[in-house]
């Protein structure tokens, strides 16, 4: 990928300037280039700015529509990760005959700091650093689109709504509403009195969640880019995510994860972990929904959406460092979801989450009567991919660049 121009970004330096652009964008140089690739992409010509428009009044400028269905599950899918190197990964998972491969397709110098936060949304993906900058990418077109440098912090938490919005949380206590279309930012929604750590858009785009160093947590609507509510947590909290179903919500910390359900404050269940967690993720599989945590002790622990703990699975040599999900079509024509898991032992690793379900299905009854029952826990990755570098966070989508 290499650098292209858009509004409201850093531009190529060797790229001119769109004289409707404001005064005050400045082109500079792009230091992203791909460091190792399948395949090397020709270098693209500039794309035009458009001309600047005044942001649009909050009950308008910032509504997020809600998605009219899923995305439909793909023979191949896309893992995004970053590293404490600063550099993005482009994995391409797909079967060659029964087996699922992982293959690089970009490996980027992306920041000039630790990469925090990836998410893709459609053909964009975009990443987040310690440098305070977030650097956008077309996977379509294979060039970097620039970067956004609205915060003044580190950027913690970016998520997609679908294709059109992007929403990005820093240590600076405010939430950037970017509009894909022209990336200008919507609104900046500002409610915590500290560095926020974690950001959650609902399924149907119309509410999101945040917690921070203030020990709270907002649930904002996104229809009117306002605060919906405001409530005081017990502890710190570090993780949020929505359920697929949207109901219910998780908010985690270090030892603790709470479910709520969506209108009641006092959490519905807490489940009490014995290790750091560092990932969580809501998932469905038959009908039913589980919440999983990566933790400092290299294990994924599963748990049913009533909080009772139904295993683990040893997954990595070293603490889990970020978990997420995709669907996908596989060579029988059945559709799985695939949990992908990156570690600080610098593995990549995609798992059927049918498998974890099934390992941790084995009752107290036959662990107490037959030891080896235990090791049926272990699950065997469906691929694995070595990045030997630090991994820090992962994003995984279906291979659609539309």
């Amino acid at each position: 990928m290499e650098g292209g121009q858009r509004k409201r970004v850093n531009n190529d330096k060797q790229a001119k300037p769109d004289k409707r652009a404001r005064s005050n964008a400045k082109p500079t140089k792009s230091d992203a280039k791909p460091t190792s690739a399948t395949k090397s992409p020709k270098s693209p010509k500039s794309v035009k700015a458009k001309p600047a428009k005044p942001a649009k009044p909050a009950s308008t400028g910032t509504a997020i529509p809600a998605l009219p269905t899923t995305q439909p599950a793909k023979d191949s899918f896309l893992i995004s990760a970053g590293t404490y190197e600063r550099l993005l990964y482009g994995i391409e998972g797909r079967f060659v005959g029964n087996q699922l491969t992982l293959n690089p397709q970009f490996i980027i110098p992306a920041h000039t700091g630790c990469i925090k936060a990836v998410s893709v949304g459609g053909r964009y993906l975009a990443s987040g650093s310690t440098d305070e900058s977030i650097r956008l990418y077309d996977l379509k077109k294979r060039v970097e689109l620039g970067s956004l440098h609205e915060h003044t912090g580190t950027i913690t938490s970016l998520h997609f709504h679908g294709h059109t919005h992007l929403l990005s949380a820093s240590t600076d206590g405010a939430i950037c509403i970017y509009r894909t279309k022209d990336w200008e930012p919507l609104k900046v929604l500002r409610g915590h009195k500290g560095a926020i750590h974690s950001i959650a858009i609902h399924p149907t785009g119309k509410l999101a969640l945040s917690v921070a160093e203030d020990r709270t947590i907002i649930i904002w609507n996104l229809l009117t880019g306002k605060r919906a509510s405001r409530t005081k947590t017990p502890q710190l909290g570090e993780i949020v995510a929505w359920s697929p179903s949207g109901t219910t919500y998780v908010i985690g910390y270090a030892t603790e994860i709470q479910l709520h359900k969506v209108g009641q404050p006092e959490a519905i269940a807490t489940i009490f972990s014995s290790q750091r967690i560092l990932s969580i993720l809501v998932v469905a599989c038959k009908g039913k929904e589980y919440v999983l945590a990566g933790c400092q002790d290299k294990r994924v622990y599963i748990y049913s959406a009533e909080g009772t703990e139904l295993g683990s699975v040893l997954c990595h040599e070293n603490r889990i460092k970020g978990l997420s999900s995709v669907d996908m079509t596989f060579p029988d024509g059945s559709i799985h979801t695939i949990i992908v898991s990156v570690s600080s032992d610098g593995r990549i690793k995609a798992w059927k989450l049918d498998d974890m379900i099934e390992s941790v299905s084995v009752s107290a009854a036959d662990k107490d009567e037959n030891e080896d029952a235990a090791d049926r826990e272990e699950v065997e990755p469906l691929a694995n991919y070595n990045a030997d570098v630090r991994l820090t966070c992962v994003a995984a989508s279906n291979n659609i660049y539309q």
